[in-house]
């Protein structure tokens, strides 16, 4: 999800490697399917290729899946077919929707690439009066692997340092749903990845592969290959979803058990 044509046009190029991320856990779609409401529409606000659009509508949700880079939603597109999902070529903060009553307004690993005012009053003009506004935040977790891939964008990309998030959290909640106090919920997720999915994992990290010429890349790659070997190939990350109910006012904080 971008909120300029410089990110839009490296997500063009980022497409292909996406197919390799790892999905969701079930129970987190199940918990996004329950907020929503029992078939009640899900606008997927930078929907990518489609993780989280795909098995929503499985669940029973009509999906309306905006994304504004054409290759990712040709991708997306692909991995829904048959099912109830629209594929939209839009930005999150001017999807040309009309009106939607959307049951969830869902922004998964993408708070960092809107403008969360702009894309937060789109939302509440799709949002039913009783829907959801939520946001889910992937986070690396705290182990030998993932804190070695870490260290290596970092070394080959000092950019590559982690983005505080939280006020772009509340804020596109706030504008979207009201002031609401969020609930926030976690799980943990560990899977083990193939030598070439990694690579292609990380060629997809948008401080990998865009941000880095082809020696360099390569150097990575090679790198990222040899601390696998050593420590396992075991991509694991705490999803955060954060989310707000118009009208309800809660706060509570859980953690799921890892999904292997």
């Amino acid at each position: 999800m971008h909120g300029s044509s410089r990110p839009r046009r490296v997500f063009e190029r980022l497409a292909d490697d996406y197919r390799a991320r790892p999905p969701y856990p079930e129970d987190l779609v199940a918990r996004l399917s329950s907020l929503a409401g029992v078939g009640r529409p899900v606008v997927d606000l930078g929907a990518g290729t489609g993780l989280l659009a795909a098995p929503l509508a499985r669940y029973g949700h009509p999906v309306l899946a905006v994304e504004p880079a054409r290759a990712m939603l040709a991708v997306c597109a692909e991995a829904c077919a048959g099912l109830d999902v629209t594929p939209v070529l839009a930005p999150a903060e001017a999807t040309g929707l009309g009106a939607v009553e959307a049951g969830l307004i869902l922004l998964a690993d993408a708070i960092h690439w809107v403008r969360p005012d702009a894309a937060g009053l789109e939302a509440r003009r799709l949002l039913a009066p009783d829907g959801t506004a939520a946001v889910v935040v992937p986070e690396s977790a705290d182990t030998p692997f993932m804190r070695g891939v870490r260290e290596l964008l970092l070394a080959f990309n000092p950019k590559a340092r982690s983005r505080p998030v939280e006020a772009r959290v509340r804020q596109w909640l706030v504008v979207a749903a009201g002031t609401g106090r969020p609930t926030e919920e976690r799980w943990e997720q560990t899977v083990t990845l193939g030598p070439e999915a990694l690579a292609r994992v990380v060629r997809s990290l948008s401080y990998g592969g865009p941000a880095l010429g082809p020696a360099a890349l390569r150097r990575l790659l090679e790198a990222v290959d040899a601390l696998g070997q050593r420590e396992g190939r075991a991509w694991a990350r705490v999803l955060r979803l954060v989310w707000v109910r118009r009208g309800r006012r809660s706060r509570r904080t859980r953690t799921r058990p890892p999904r292997r």
